[in-house]
Parts: C-alpha cells; sequence; structure tokens
C-alpha cells in the first residue's frame, strides 16, 4: 500500500512539474509576443505622428503659396486631429483619408507640385509611407503568432489564465471601394 500511495504522490508532482514548466514556456511566448507587438505599435504611432506633422507643415506652405486655401480651410481634418484622442488605427484611416485630399489638391493645382518645399515634403511622405507599410507587416505578423498563442492548445490555458484578448490587425481597405458599394444599394 505504501509503494502505490509512494507512485501516486511522485506522478502528481511530475505531472504539477511538467505543468508549470509548460505553462512558464508559455508565458515566456506571450511575454515576447506582447513586447513585439508594444515594440511595433509604438514604431507605428512615431511614423503616424511625422506624418501628422508634414501634412500641418504642407497645410501652412499651400496657405501661405495661395490665401484661396485658407479660406476653404484645406484638409481640415488634420487640424483637427492633433487634439482628437483616436487610436493608431483611426488616426491611420484618417491620416490616409487627408494625404488622398492632399493629393487631389496638387492635382488640381498644378503650380502647388512646383514648389521646392512641397516637393521635398511629398518624398518624406513617401518614405514614411514605405516605413509604415513595413511596420504595420512587423505588426501584423506578430499578432498572427500572438493570437496563434491565445486559440491553440496548451498556450490557450495560459492565455486565459493571464486574461490575455485576440488583438485586430492593420488593414489595407480602400475607402473607396466601401463608399461604391453603399451606393450600389
Amino acid at each position: 500500500m505504501g509503494d502505490i500511495m509512494y507512485y501516486i504522490i511522485f506522478t502528481c508532482i511530475v505531472i504539477i512539474l511538467l505543468f508549470l514548466i509548460v505553462e512558464v514556456a508559455y508565458y515566456n511566448q506571450f511575454q515576447i509576443a506582447r513586447i513585439r507587438i508594444s515594440e511595433a505599435e509604438n514604431n507605428i504611432d512615431i511614423l503616424l505622428q511625422k506624418k501628422l506633422v508634414l501634412l500641418e507643415r504642407v497645410i501652412k506652405i499651400i496657405e501661405d503659396a495661395n490665401p484661396k486655401y485658407k479660406e476653404e480651410q484645406i484638409l481640415a481634418n488634420v487640424i483637427k486631429l492633433k487634439s482628437k484622442k483616436v487610436n493608431n488605427f483611426e488616426l491611420n484611416r484618417e491620416l490616409d483619408k487627408a494625404l488622398a485630399e492632399y493629393k487631389g489638391l496638387l492635382d488640381l493645382d498644378s503650380s502647388l507640385g512646383n514648389i521646392e518645399s512641397i516637393i521635398n515634403i511629398n518624398y518624406d511622405l513617401i518614405d514614411i509611407d514605405n516605413d509604415l507599410v513595413a511596420a504595420k507587416k512587423y505588426y501584423n505578423d506578430t499578432i498572427v503568432s500572438y493570437n496563434k498563442l491565445i486559440r491553440c492548445f496548451p498556450s490557450n490555458i495560459v492565455g486565459s489564465l493571464s486574461r490575455y484578448k485576440s488583438k485586430d490587425f492593420y488593414s489595407e481597405e480602400k475607402e473607396e471601394v466601401f463608399e461604391i458599394l453603399k451606393k450600389k444599394k
């Protein structure tokens, strides 16, 4: 009877130790993923803020170049964005809309495209957009790994115990597509 009790206790201890090892290993994977997500979010935030500053600067240049644009309040949403509290997903969408509006303005008034400071800002905006694409890809790839940890066994047990939730991706949906679909209904 004593030997059986010894084996039962030993087996229970081994199972508990294995469970703890698995939990610690997956917990560490979650922490690494959370650090990477935080890093990616920070990089995206910095790039979005740079884009916002450039668009604010270009508004002033355009208004100085042609006073009629000051009266029209071009890119009015960009100025309002500075005072709004929005998350990076919303800021990204709003800046994409503002950039499309800005490009439309440049298409309508070709004289603006010849101003050297606007040309330089356009190059900076292209660089920032390229960096944003890379940062969003890194973020999305990290989110895929993180969400897999949350959904797959046995890491989902650690995720539930730690109350981790799935996170959203950056998507490159085009607003024009949604507008066209709305009009067709």
